[in-house]
């Protein structure tokens, strides 16, 4: 099942955020908004906006203007390790003290952790004019895997045999864990209570996921296969049902990709059962905190859309013909409710396709060297 390249891909390029100019939902408070706001300033204020435009895919900043990485792979990082601890072992002669290449510095590859979150906001069927089968809305899925990490090691120098960890989300699935017997009794404030029931995903979308898994197994099989072999894979927000089937599947099988990590975000005032913690325990499922705040659809496609209403003079001199940014000209309003966005009242001009973090830790110094979001959207044609 093909799919064709998102027609828009955009970077923030700052931690700084701005707060977004337009009305919106009370709830929830998004992360990821006032980041691209600032970053679309960034790239499209003044004279020369900052735009790649090949009229297939329109590129916001223009990737000259990236810091790019170039990380190895994890083999050669070992095969440069190996040649580090050889010299270590040798014996000096002559007087001379053997010295590390350069590439054995804590500046260097050997010295980063990469760690990627991919949320798959859009669903296969969208990606298709029919209803696709299981299989193929599996290998969609591992298609929309495959293009995020092409996109970022194109751009940003990052493949994905240098990948530490991958995890991998899905729009529709946030388990938070369960509410304290306490603020069952007495309340948790109005985030607590209005906290949806997580705890089950649809039929549908656990189809999609196991069968997404097996389609990892049988990538991990290929030398060419999508994400590196030496790659630790998890998954986010995964609730305990789930779980259990994933980790079934991989132990039923006795081959394939593992469920190495599940990030969860365990807000105030809940808690997760001794049952989920000694599950994933005894199945070597490691459980991670603070899964950053996203939530599984990170940038909601009409907040993008009304994040892009503010640039449409600028977007509309960089040579797509105006046809593809007319939709964008109108601001979505906010329903009466404050709750949710009125898209019957002003149709969206794109849908969100994925959202990928990446983040470049120095393992000897903890400090992060490089941390950003990559967006990739489908502009109404």
């Amino acid at each position: 099942m093909s799919t064709s390249s998102p027609s828009l891909i955009l970077f923030t390029t700052s931690q700084t955020p701005l707060p977004v100019r337009y009305p919106h939902p009370r709830k929830p408070q998004l992360v990821l908004p006032p980041l691209v706001h600032r970053s679309l300033h960034n790239a499209l204020d003044g004279e020369g906006p900052s735009v790649l435009n090949d009229e297939a895919t329109l590129v916001i900043p223009h990737p000259d203007g990236l810091v790019k990485n170039d990380l190895p792979s994890h083999s050669h990082s070992l095969s440069e390790k190996t040649g580090v601890d050889q010299i270590n072992q040798s014996s000096p002669q002559d007087g001379m003290i053997a010295q590390l290449p350069e590439s054995a510095s804590i500046h260097t590859p050997l010295d980063i952790e990469l760690t990627v979150k991919l949320h798959l906001v859009s669903s296969p069927s969208s990606q298709s004019s029919s209803p696709p089968s299981g299989n193929d809305s599996a290998s969609s899925l591992l298609q929309m895997i495959s293009e995020s990490l092409e996109t970022l090691s194109r751009y940003k120098g990052l493949s994905s045999t240098a990948i530490d960890t991958l995890l991998i989300g899905f729009k529709g699935m946030d388990y938070r864990g369960s509410k304290t017997i306490a603020s069952e009794m007495f309340g948790c404030g109005s985030e607590g209570l209005e906290a949806p029931n997580t705890e089950t995903v649809s039929p549908e979308l656990e189809k999609q996921i196991l069968g997404l898994w097996k389609e990892l197994s049988n990538d991990d099989d290929d030398d060419q296969g999508v994400i590196g072999r030496d790659v630790k894979l998890g998954i986010l927000y995964s609730p305990l049902g789930l779980l259990r089937k994933l980790v079934e599947q991989q132990e039923g099988s006795g081959t394939g990709r593992k469920v190495g990590v599940n990030a969860l975000d365990t807000p105030d005032c809940h808690h997760l059962p001794k049952e989920y913690t000694q599950y994933a325990r005894e199945h070597g499922v490691e459980l991670w905190a603070g899964g950053g705040g996203e939530g599984s659809d990170p940038l909601p496609s009409a907040h993008l859309h009304n994040l892009l209403q503010e640039f449409v003079p600028a977007l509309k001199t960089v040579g797509r013909p105006p046809k593809s940014v007319d939709r964008l000209e109108r601001l979505i309003p906010v329903r009466a409710d404050g709750l949710k966005f009125e898209t019957e009242q002003v149709e969206k001009g794109l849908e969100v396709r994925w959202v990928l973090s990446y983040t470049l830790v120095s393992k000897t110094r903890n400090v992060v060297k490089d941390k950003g979001y990559i967006i990739a959207a489908d502009l109404a044609s």
